[in-house]
């Protein structure tokens, strides 16, 4: 089995935590909105959980112990980074869009956000391995159906009503449950690692730790911004 740089795996996992509170944040208190403002907040939520979920795959995949090449197929890349972004956005706005539509629309809103999730993992796999990939068709299954349950639970927090203590260990929690859906979408891949070395290698120069950073510190100002807009918005209102 393919190894994991310990590093890596944490700063993804911490990552996952860190869009799944922002996301959390974003999506507290919706109802007493105007539709502008409603509106307004689900997009920030969509950034940063849409954000932090193609993150995590990304720095997922530098954690692999093998060469790779992300330049072998760059518009599966990105291709990846404009699911993770639309099927969230998507996602959220079919629930929180309009009110009264969480119970009518939950469950189509958990299957747009399943697929979104297994094609996130999926795509940024394909991208770095190519065509030579080859599937364990019950993993396959298995990753894909825990995607969907991840999206159900996912899409369920960030609707309910809950207090700060709760909200933070549900962050941990759905950062940990995103986190496993990657993870397990590698392991659905059988011999991965020789896949890999079949890519052409490719050396720009740019090594895997400072990839990894940059996408964490993307990560972390794209969520640090949400944050800074929804106190902003809190302290307005208060002295209004």
């Amino acid at each position: 089995m393919i190894g994991h740089d310990p590093s890596f795996v944490i700063l993804s996992t911490t990552i996952a935590i860190l869009g799944s509170f922002t996301a959390c944040v974003m999506m507290s208190n919706l109802g007493p909105l105007s539709r502008g403002e409603r509106r307004g907040r689900l997009l920030m939520a969509s950034v940063s959980l849409g954000g932090s979920l193609w993150t995590v795959q990304f720095v997922g995949l530098l954690s692999l112990e093998a060469p790779l090449n992300f330049a072998h197929n760059p518009i599966l890349l990105a291709s990846s980074a404009a699911a993770a972004f639309a099927g969230t956005t998507a996602a959220l706005l079919l629930i929180g869009g309009r009110k009264g539509a969480y119970g009518a629309r939950l469950p189509i809103a958990t299957a747009v956000f399943g697929v979104t999730i297994a094609a996130t993992n999926y795509l940024g796999i394909a991208a770095i391995a190519g065509r030579g990939l080859t599937f364990s068709w019950f993993l396959s299954v298995v990753s894909i159906a825990v995607s969907v349950q991840v999206a159900a639970i996912v899409l369920w927090f960030l609707f309910r009503r809950r207090g700060v203590l709760i909200t933070l260990a549900g962050s941990v929690f759905l950062g940990l449950c995103l986190s496993a859906s990657h993870n397990l979408a590698v392991a659905s891949i059988h011999n991965l690692e020789q896949t890999l070395l079949t890519i052409p290698a490719y050396d720009n120069g740019i090594s895997e730790r400072y990839l990894a950073w940059s996408a964490t510190i993307m990560m972390y100002l794209i969520c640090s911004i949400c944050l800074c807009i929804f106190v902003i918005g809190q302290f307005r209102d208060e002295t209004e």
